[in-house]
């Protein structure tokens, strides 16, 4: 990075941050499902809790850097699918995952109306991505012993996550907010299976993976989430 870039950068840097800064802290409790090589395949089905936190520092009305710490129970059961081959296969995934993710949250109410009096403009809608990473295990079973695990696994892989949601201010302090999540993981191993090999489950002794290896992993969360604001309010939202 050469000399004039630095200093470029240090300008914006300073415009984004002269308005002043408010600060979130936030803890939410959800439910979420891994979309997989096992089990049903649908986006949306919410089968197991998670919790998380999430930290934000918001420098404009617009935009604020977030970090974001989740953890989601993983649970798929090929006896719950539509399709008649994993039907057949019988195997059943349990574990869980730890991730943290860094990256943007976009307000798209830039001119925040939360202290003006009309109930209805306390609503702010919002979409936030980045980059995140997470830390994976997990054990597979045959449903006719689901007590006996036959495989376990553990891993790390990086994530990108997509996120909708909503928030509303019920006092100077306080917000509640619910978000959906999708995120798509740089890895099939979720639930084990791009690891896993039996010839014994599969009708052609050929197969070499027992999920498609050509699809990599998701997981869906939809959160209710109580959010705490600090910093200079009023500077913030250019109220004074």
């Amino acid at each position: 990075m050469t000399k004039t870039q630095i200093i470029n950068f240090i300008i914006i840097l300073s415009v984004f941050t002269s308005w002043g800064q408010q600060y979130e802290f936030g803890i939410n409790v959800g439910a979420g499902n891994y979309i997989g090589d096992i089990g049903q395949e649908y986006y949306f089905m919410h089968n197991k809790p998670g919790v998380g936190v999430m930290f934000k520092n918001t420098s404009n009305p617009w935009f604020g850097v977030r970090l974001t710490g989740n953890y989601h129970e993983i649970y798929a059961n090929d006896l719950e699918s539509e399709s008649l081959g994993r039907q057949k296969r019988e195997l059943l995934v349990k574990g869980g995952i730890l991730d943290f993710s860094a990256g943007i949250e976009y307000n798209f109410l830039p001119r925040n109306p939360f202290l003006r009096p009309k109930r209805s403009q306390r609503i702010t809608p919002y979409m936030y991505s980045g980059l995140g990473i997470a830390s994976f295990y997990g054990d597979l079973y045959k449903n006719k012993d689901p007590e006996k695990s036959i495989y376990d696994y553990s891993g790390s892989a990086f994530f990108i996550p997509m996120t909708l949601g909503v928030k509303y201010r019920i006092s100077e302090h306080l917000i509640i907010g619910m978000e959906s999540t999708a995120k798509y993981f740089f890895t099939d191993n979720l639930d084990g299976t791009g690891l896993y090999y039996n010839p014994e489950d599969y009708d052609f002794a050929d197969k070499k993976f027992s999920g498609n290896p050509n699809s990599n992993d998701w997981y869906t969360y939809t959160s209710f989430s109580i959010i705490y604001t600090f910093g200079d309010l009023l500077c913030y939202f250019n109220l004074r």
